[in-house]
């Protein structure tokens, strides 16, 4: 579904020139879920931009379903960090989730269906006539999530959406992209900083190294695919790989000091 290769993207500045991203190659298989995870200020972002079509890469490409990414492509939607700047404030909830499908010119009808369906899938069914400011971060967030959902996208990106938000609506976030996942069989791919939340959500676990960016090893996560908060999270099994992908991210700080002489 989704195939990234030899990504490369240099920044030029007067100053000085920032290799963000180095050599990234990767694939996705239709209905996968996939984490990408790594140290804060490795290019999780720009990674993102560039496999959404936001961001032009320096060398390297991205495709989708086979063809070439060079813009925004129509079958692919992204939930950002910053939920309260993705909505537009003087729209209601259901005409912040229509707008893409208006843009995308689907019929009135069906417009109406797969808003009802995508709120009532994130739990705000009887939330439509309200406006942003006037919910949660939480509930804003499920809104951004709805929205992206009801485009019916092949491919949906996700770049650190649950930051913004308390630990309680995290966990909930968490469960509700599991469980979005199961009804809709949309191939994801989730970036985040936060390595539990990784190993909980992912099938996969991406391990991005320090900027400039490589992947440093790709994690299969055998944990069961029904998963809850408690008991997911307290099992031994999650305990080792959540030490996996933490040792694989430090390694790098670890050897460099390990190699430092002795005063």
């Amino acid at each position: 579904m989704l195939e990234v290769t030899g990504l490369k993207k240099v920044y030029e500045g007067k100053q000085r020139t920032v290799e963000a991203v180095r050599d990234l190659t990767f694939t996705l298989d239709k209905g996968e879920l996939a984490c990408l995870v790594g140290p804060s200020g490795c290019g999780k972002t720009t990674l993102l931009k560039i496999v959404s079509g936001l961001l032009e890469p320096t060398s390297g490409q991205v495709l989708l379903q086979g063809k070439r990414v060079q813009g925004p492509p129509p079958g692919m939607s992204v939930v950002f960090q910053e939920y309260g700047r993705s909505l537009f404030p003087w729209m209601s909830v259901r005409d912040n989730v229509e707008l893409p499908l208006k843009q995308k010119k689907v019929p009135a009808a069906r417009r109406r269906q797969l808003v009802d369906d995508s709120l009532s899938a994130v739990g705000l069914g009887d939330a439509s006539a309200a406006y942003p400011w006037q919910l949660s971060g939480g509930m804003q967030q499920r809104v951004a999530i709805a929205r992206a959902v009801a485009y019916e996208p092949q491919v949906l990106l996700m770049d650190e959406p649950f930051a913004a938000v308390d630990a309680q609506t995290r966990a909930d976030l968490e469960d509700l992209i599991r469980d979005l996942w199961h009804q809709l069989h949309v191939t994801t791919l989730f970036v985040t900083h936060d390595i539990d939340e990784a190993v909980y959500l992912g099938q996969r676990v991406l391990i991005l190294s320090e900027s400039p960016t490589v992947i440093r090893r790709d994690i299969l996560i055998d944990l069961p695919d029904r998963r809850d908060q408690l008991h997911t999270r307290s099992s031994p099994r999650f305990a080792e790989l959540r030490a996996q992908v933490y040792a694989e991210i430090h390694r790098p700080r670890e050897e460099h000091l390990a190699g430092r002489p002795t005063p």
